[in-house]
């Protein structure tokens, strides 16, 4: 399956972001915020 060069770079903006998201919460949680 070819998957564009545009796919690819919304794919990893979006995969980014979620991992993003997910360290702030694991971060704030550690601090007990």
């Amino acid at each position: 399956m070819a998957i564009g060069l545009e796919d690819k770079k919304a794919i990893v903006a979006e995969v980014n972001e979620t991992a993003i998201s997910a360290l702030s919460l694991v971060i704030a949680d550690a601090r007990g915020v």
